[in-house]
């Protein structure tokens, strides 16, 4: 009696194809595009503002039953803070990486020199590095949000939304954070570097009047100019962000006096474009040049999500990691101004 061969299981190959690494504003895209088409198929699609404004008043239209309207049609949490915008990759030069094959960079400079981020079980350290190749490691930068299965049913905000995006935040605060450790730690070697005969000298500036001047960017940006390269970013902490509008009319005109009256955020200052981020330590003020010119962001993946649920103490979680590493390549348009 012949017996019918089972069938073999069945393999999906687009398990088996290598992973290929992308930049992370596309993982961010396809993390969306998901939440969205999720949305739309169980009827949850987000509502904008303008659609939330025409609901709100077309309750308080109804003069007899507003109020219990208004108690079962909130728009929504009071927010606690405005959402963290990351710096990392406006300073450094995202590069996806492919699976497998090994990450080195040249450097063309006559001696080479890299300054290399290393980070291991939460240890963080740079590493000097001169060659002509420079190697870089890769770490793992890791959150872990958790909520309470109650919050799903108790709250009327999309709690798992808003716990993710907390996540991504608080990825790209430690990005910042290990990017100021990276510029600080090359600033220091390269001032005290054999082949560093330009400018000799950490390129480092102090404000001695208590307040960031143009006198003290435009000093440290002399230290940069004479290395044929021009300095294009300004890095500050929030509280150091405020000494701008301290600023004298004949420093900055009238041009830019209207603009600070009128509101206008001060984006921008002669060559330099501004960026704000409570990662910068408060006192110190980071002077970069345009990202090509400096070093590297190497990622192999990033925003990586999967499901991490604690069942037994009644918690949804996730794991969120990310595969990345940082190096400057080239120390020399780097710099910095410290207040005291």
């Amino acid at each position: 009696m012949t017996t019918a061969a089972s069938p073999a299981p069945f393999v999906d190959n687009a398990d088996l194809l290598p992973r290929v690494s992308k930049k992370s504003d596309d993982y961010v895209a396809e993390i969306l595009r998901a939440q969205a088409k999720l949305k739309q198929a169980r009827g949850t699609t987000v509502v904008s503002t303008r659609e939330k404004q025409r609901r709100l008043a077309a309750i308080l239209s109804d003069k007899e039953n507003y109020m219990k309207r208004l108690g079962q049609g909130m728009i929504g949490p009071i927010q606690l803070k405005l959402r963290y915008q990351g710096m990392v990759r406006n300073v450094l030069l995202e590069d996806p990486l492919t699976p497998g094959i090994p990450v080195e960079y040249d450097i063309l400079d006559d001696l080479g020199q890299a300054y290399i981020l290393h980070g291991n079980e939460g240890e963080v350290r740079v590493t000097p590095f001169e060659g002509k190749k420079a190697p870089v490691r890769l770490f793992r930068i890791a959150t872990f949000p958790q909520i309470k299965k109650e919050d799903l049913w108790y709250l009327r905000v999309n709690i798992v939304e808003y716990a993710q995006d907390e996540s991504k935040q608080a990825i790209m605060k430690q990005e910042d954070a290990r990017l100021v450790t990276v510029l600080d730690a090359a600033i220091t070697a390269y001032g005290t570097a054999g082949d560093h005969t330009v400018s000799t000298g950490a390129h480092e500036v102090n404000e001695l009047s208590g307040y960031l001047t143009p006198d003290s960017l435009y000093d440290l940006v002399a230290k940069i100019d004479v290395h044929e390269l021009e300095a294009a970013r300004i890095l500050m902490n929030p509280a150091d962000y405020r000494d701008l509008f301290k600023w004298d009319l004949n420093q900055v005109g009238f041009a830019f006096k209207d603009r600070v009256v009128a509101g206008e955020r001060i984006l921008t200052f002669g060559e330099f474009q501004i960026q704000r981020s409570i990662q910068v330590p408060a006192g110190t003020v980071y002077l970069t040049p345009a990202p090509e010119f400096l070093g590297v962001f190497p990622v192999m993946y990033s925003l990586d999500v999967e499901e991490n649920h604690t069942v037994e103490k009644f918690h949804k979680g996730w794991v969120m990691d990310e595969l990345v590493a940082m190096s400057v390549l080239n120390p020399r348009g780097l710099g910095r101004i410290i207040k005291s």
